[in-house]
């Protein structure tokens, strides 16, 4: 009786807190990125190399961010997103009078927000879905 007790109770601590030591997916940093005049570079910790996309003549990177599988940078042309998954560049070129609101990467997704659309990119796809907000 005392066995199936313990046994039991070991249960119940692993359904409680199990969870907290088994999640993976947490604080995991997969890729880093390195902004520079003329090219931005992915690296990914998956791939063990780094990425090099050049920036087009008199194009700036404005916002950058990276954490978990993603790495996004917005300048004043294009949408740029790194994937650690996949080791690759994919882009959306952004429309003129087209302004950022936010941008934000972690896990496995990055996001960008613009006054006239919101981007979405996939680390595991690693490519960018668009979708056009409804003009007023």
């Amino acid at each position: 009786m005392r066995k199936k007790g313990a046994v039991g109770i070991l249960l119940l601590f692993a359904l409680f807190f199990g969870p907290l030591g088994v999640s993976g997916e947490d604080g995991v940093k997969d890729v880093f990125l390195f902004v520079g005049e003329r090219e931005v570079l992915g690296f990914s910790a998956l791939g063990n190399r780094w990425v090099a996309l050049n920036l087009r003549s008199e194009e700036t990177a404005l916002e950058k961010e990276y954490g978990g599988r993603v790495a996004v940078v917005v300048t004043n042309f294009r949408v740029l997103g790194f994937s650690a998954l996949t080791a690759r560049w994919a882009e959306e070129n952004l429309k003129v009078g087209e302004s950022i609101v936010t941008l934000e990467a972690e896990g496995n997704v990055g996001a960008v927000v613009t006054t006239l659309r919101a981007f979405g990119f996939s680390a595991k796809t690693g490519s960018w879905t668009v979708r056009r907000f409804p003009l007023k």
